[in-house]
């Protein structure tokens, strides 16, 4: 089983999405403990490297080092 790293900062901008969108994401990086590889890795663009997984409106951006799951960002899916 993976271990899942949240920053402070993803942390408190969780906080002040809309609950649905919130549970949302911590629902998909749920199973990211099982599975932490499942995702692919984005080839181009400002989060290139990192893999990435679209939970309702928006993508959650992360690295997988070892058995630890880094969560680096959480960027809205599209501009409204």
């Amino acid at each position: 089983m993976a271990r899942i790293d949240w920053p402070i900062y993803v942390l408190d901008l969780l906080a002040e999405l809309p609950a649905r969108d919130a549970d949302l994401i911590f629902e998909k990086v749920r199973m990211l403990e099982r599975f932490p590889r499942m995702y692919p890795i984005r080839i181009k663009g400002r989060f290139r490297r990192y893999r990435w997984l679209l939970a309702g409106r928006w993508l959650v951006f992360h690295r997988v080092i070892g058995d630890i799951v880094y969560i680096r960002g959480v960027w809205p899916s599209q501009i409204p």
